[in-house]
């Protein structure tokens, strides 16, 4: 129960870093147009600690989930709504009302594009911190050669079982894995520098629309060789030659020819052959796999891997954005998800990789905090007042208008925006209580 609680914990307060670095984007614009910031809060409730700067109350909050930056302007809103003026005339020197409406456009863009950059430089290192990793020749087959065992349709003619592939797009790979994070994600083709027979070929390949998602209808063509084994009578290297009298060459023949979830082993072990029956799929043994040390990419390709995964990760949430606007629930499901839920998930996955390694630990919560980060950046620019995209909304309106708005104008978009703001929130904690009791 405790570890739970850490868990909870810890997803809560990489959320929170998140969305406090959010603030910190608006504050560093803020202060470039030279409006005042009068409080930047890490946390939330009541304060624990300030030190005050020249204009600027730098606090730490009771509460480490989140943060808040209060600009100046406060007193000019409120003389304005007392006097009743038709716009807000009396403007302090370095409050927000007193910038010009591009200014302040820009000063609420700052949160969402710091989101985009926290994103980038999150998933740029951790793609360059190297983990231990499953590594298995690049030795594909097409998934039309197996029906028994994809049911998909997706033929790849060009291609054929046991091409070794030696490049993607020009990019030379060193395994299968790293093959598979080169193919595009996006719809787009890609070129396959391929050897078969000793010769090499360049092989075009399209991808297919499968449930929401691309597929090039390629998958790994693997020796039938044995890893690790929970059973005596089969020994790391032991070779599986044929499956209920069949030859096989790879472990998708393996599947292929199990006849009524029955496997009659033939293996060699250096030259001497020997039988062993399976009754099911659950084989008792793994397939032998390199095990390296290795980064997502390359220390060069590090900054175009970043920014790539960066747009996958805007676009795909954008998407799911797009999908619960226009109620399309369940697809819009299957990228959002609660706080709650989230923050569960953020510390059960990242505690979980530190189980395995630091380094895959740290990987992981800088990947799952990415992921974060871009979700922020996407709901902060939905036209709701209170939110960053309404705000940039109203200064676009004042420049068309080239007048501010009235001062109870203002006021009852901030209060239309604290409610739209609240029913989101609402919702997010109803995907919770599904997810928990459904």
């Amino acid at each position: 129960m405790i570890f739970r609680i850490f868990e909870f914990f810890l997803g809560f307060l990489a959320i929170g870093l998140i969305v406090f670095l959010h603030e910190v984007g608006h504050y560093f614009a803020a202060r470039f147009f030279k409006v005042d910031v009068d409080v930047l809060s890490y946390g939330m409730g009541p304060r624990v600690y300030s030190i005050y700067g020249r204009n600027t109350e730098f606090r730490i909050s009771a509460f480490p989930f989140g943060g808040y930056c209060r600009m100046k302007g406060s007193i000019d809103l409120e003389k304005a709504l007392r006097d009743e003026e038709d716009s807000i005339l009396h403007k302090e020197s370095g409050s927000y009302f007193a910038a010009a409406p591009m200014d302040r456009f820009l000063i609420y863009l700052a949160g969402p594009l710091t989101n985009y950059l926290i994103a980038f430089i999150l998933l740029f290192l951790a793609s360059i911190i190297p983990v231990e990793r499953i590594s298995d020749k690049a030795y594909i087959a097409p998934v039309s050669a197996y029906p028994e065992l994809f049911s998909v349709d997706i033929k790849q003619d060009d291609i054929r079982k046991g091409d070794l592939v030696l490049a993607v797009d020009g990019v030379e790979v060193e395994d299968y894995q790293e093959m598979r994070s080169l193919l595009p994600k996006n719809g787009d083709g890609a070129t396959l520098l391929i050897l078969r027979n000793g010769e090499r070929e360049d092989v075009e390949i399209r991808p297919t629309m499968l449930d929401g998602s691309f597929s090039f209808g390629i998958t790994l063509y693997q020796k039938p060789v044995i890893g690790n084994s929970s059973v005596s009578e089969l020994k790391p290297g032991d070779r599986i030659i044929e499956v209920n009298g069949k030859k096989v060459y790879s472990t998708l023949d393996v599947y292929e020819n199990g006849d009524d979830e029955v496997f009659h082993l033939l293996l060699d072990r250096n030259g001497e052959r020997f039988t062993y029956t399976v009754d099911s799929h659950l084989f008792p043994f793994s397939w032998q796999s390199e095990i390296v040390r290795r980064s997502d990419v390359p220390t060069s390709r590090a900054f175009s891997y970043a920014l790539k995964e960066t747009n996958d990760f805007f676009v795909s949430t954008f998407r799911a954005l797009a999908a619960l606007v226009t109620l399309h629930v369940d697809d819009a499901r299957k990228v959002i998800t609660g706080p709650v839920n989230a923050a569960s998930s953020i510390g059960s996955i990242s505690t979980e990789a530190f189980t395995v390694s630091a380094r895959s630990g740290v990987r992981t919560l800088l990947y799952l905090m990415a992921i974060v980060s871009i979700s922020l950046s996407i709901g902060n620019i939905l036209p709701i007042p209170t939110f960053d995209g309404g705000q940039m909304l109203i200064c676009i309106a004042e420049m068309i208008r080239h007048g501010g708005l009235k001062a109870r104008t203002y006021v009852h978009l901030q209060i239309t925006g604290m409610v739209l703001a609240l029913l989101i929130m609402l919702g997010m904690y109803y995907f919770d209580i599904k997810d928990f009791f459904f």
